[in-house]
């Protein structure tokens, strides 16, 4: 992910890249390869400099102690999706960034997808009607590696939380109710983090939500969805295979525009720490309930 900001940071408008830190030798030499100035901690960085705001893509479960990091020295944060891989951790990361006053936006990019934008526009206009169910799908190509999935929290917090996110923003409503099950045959994680799961939700304005999880797919990493109202239904695959790439990184390009913009002191249109507090918390039930999920019980 890393990399892929950092080439979405040399295309964004209004952003001009001041350094990079990484503590691992061999990626930092590579990156100060390209001409870019590198430190290898955040203490180097900022007594070298101070930012006029930092883009964090370290592993998952650093994520909070950086913002917290970063907010005492008075630093606006673009941090990668999720906030902390607990609810707990995203709490303390908003406290931090209330706390010293920063701008805190969390890397939900799916806010940034044109389709989804108009999307929602449409859901709020009512074109739709009252929207009977969502559902959302998210399906990878690959296995993660063994090193990415011991930081990344589990199936329902690295790839549940950007369908909760979306589900939230595009309907405007909370997730309630919640029943979560392994879905097919995973392999040595089954019992802790399966590679496929399936969430079945009813929301606060009585709209049910499926959330579809998986991370062994026939085509390279695709994201879709399917809306139904009493007055239209929707489809959309809008990361669809090899060309969902360009999409994803757009997209990224566009979240960091709006970033800079925010720290220029336009409206923040990107997830706040208060989504993705309610992110984290709708996927601490998942896990809980799929954890759970041999003997039926919903998650309350």
């Amino acid at each position: 992910m890393g990399s892929v900001h950092l080439a979405a940071l040399g295309r964004a408008e209004g952003v001009r890249l001041a350094g990079v830190v990484e503590p691992a030798e061999a990626a930092r030499a590579c990156v100060a390869e390209n001409g870019v100035v590198t430190y290898e901690s955040v203490e180097e960085l900022l007594a070298a400099q101070a930012p006029d705001g930092v883009l964090i893509a370290a592993p998952s479960d650093q994520h909070a102690e950086l913002v917290a990091q970063f907010a005492a020295a008075r630093v606006p944060v673009l941090c990668e999706k999720p906030l902390g891989v607990s609810v707990e951790q995203a709490r303390e990361a908003a406290a931090a960034a209330a706390g010293a006053g920063i701008l805190l936006q969390v890397g939900y990019w799916r806010r940034f997808v044109p389709e989804l934008r108009a999307l929602r526009a449409r859901i709020a206009a009512g074109e739709l009607g009252e929207i009977i169910q969502l559902c959302c799908y998210q399906w990878d190509h690959e296995l993660p590696s063994e090193e990415f999935r011991s930081h990344s929290g589990g199936i329902a917090v690295d790839m549940g939380v950007h369908e909760f996110d979306q589900a939230r923003w595009l309907l405007g409503q909370e997730f309630e109710t919640m029943w979560a099950t392994a879905a097919g045959a995973s392999l040595e994680h089954a019992g802790d983090d399966p590679d496929h799961a399936t969430i079945l939700a009813s929301m606060s304005a009585g709209s049910a939500a499926v959330v579809s999880l998986g991370r062994r797919f026939p085509h390279e990493d695709s994201c879709w969805l399917e809306v139904w109202g009493t007055g239209g239904h929707e489809r959309i695959e809008f990361m669809w295979d090899s060309a969902g790439q360009r999409v994803f990184e757009d997209s990224m390009v566009r979240q960091a525009e709006a970033f800079a913009r925010a720290i220029g002191g336009a409206p923040q249109e990107g997830a706040g720490a208060e989504d993705a507090v309610a992110a984290l918390t709708v996927a601490g039930r998942a896990a809980e309930t799929l954890a759970t999920s041999a003997t039926g019980a919903p998650a309350a």
